[in-house]
């Protein structure tokens, strides 16, 4: 069953401090419901009981999967004050990845600091897919894409590249990008690519499992770059 808490949010229309219930934790496998809520964000929205504004506001919090076996833990600075508070908040996050290593040895634990990236994971682990291997894909798209757009009429900025389905064509893994185009964007990249980096890549042993790894991100991504050069 999901945990709840409590929180103080600010209204940004005006400025109104206010209580609010959050998740603390989510099992998605007992709470099915509550999977497309988290995939949605409409877990993060709330309403001002001041001026009734209604806004999107997302909090540190955890979600998991029993039957695939993973937990992802969102984790924000902006919920922390201060610099005490943040140390705190990482302290407690180490605390419930020790106690998810001793409890459920076998899953996968990931840390992100975004909302979108928690909403990333979940599509990838719910696709069965290793989400290092579609990071890594994903970083490459959007250096790919730069690229090209760099010379549009006004040029245009992409800021993240995030997996989105395998819905689409046969053979095809799909992503959406985060840019300052006034349309969406979308790229398709070959399944071949993905079973290439698994099976045959000289990278391949980057994409195991690794103790102590949880935070698989642009930042990661890029660093296996440097391990090709080097």
């Amino acid at each position: 069953m999901a945990t709840r808490k409590k929180i103080v949010k600010t209204c940004p229309s005006c400025g109104a401090f206010f209580n609010a219930e959050a998740y603390e934790v989510i099992n998605a496998t007992l709470d099915t419901a509550l999977r497309d809520e988290v995939i949605w964000g409409r877990i993060f929205d709330f309403t001002c009981p001041s001026c009734t504004h209604h806004f999107r506001s997302p909090y540190s919090m955890a979600y998991k999967e029993m039957e695939k076996e993973y937990i992802i833990f969102l984790e924000l600075d902006e919920d922390a004050r201060d610099e005490d508070e943040r140390i705190s908040k990482s302290r407690i996050t180490g605390d419930q990845i020790a106690e998810t290593r001793e409890l459920f040895p076998t899953y996968r634990i990931r840390v992100v600091h975004d909302m979108m990236d928690l909403i990333e994971k979940i599509h990838i682990f719910s696709a069965g897919l290793n989400d290092k291997i579609v990071t890594y894909l994903g970083y490459k798209i959007k250096d790919d894409v730069t690229v090209k757009m760099k010379n549009a009429k006004p040029p245009i900025r992409v800021y993240k590249a995030l997996f989105d389905s395998l819905k689409g064509k046969a053979g095809e893994l799909n992503f959406g990008l985060l840019s300052s185009s006034p349309k969406p964007i979308f790229v398709t990249t070959p399944t071949r690519d993905y079973e290439y980096l698994l099976k045959k890549s000289p990278l391949r042993q980057q994409f195991d499992e690794a103790e102590g790894l949880y935070q698989i991100d642009e930042g990661w991504a890029a660093g296996i770059d440097k391990v090709l050069i080097a």
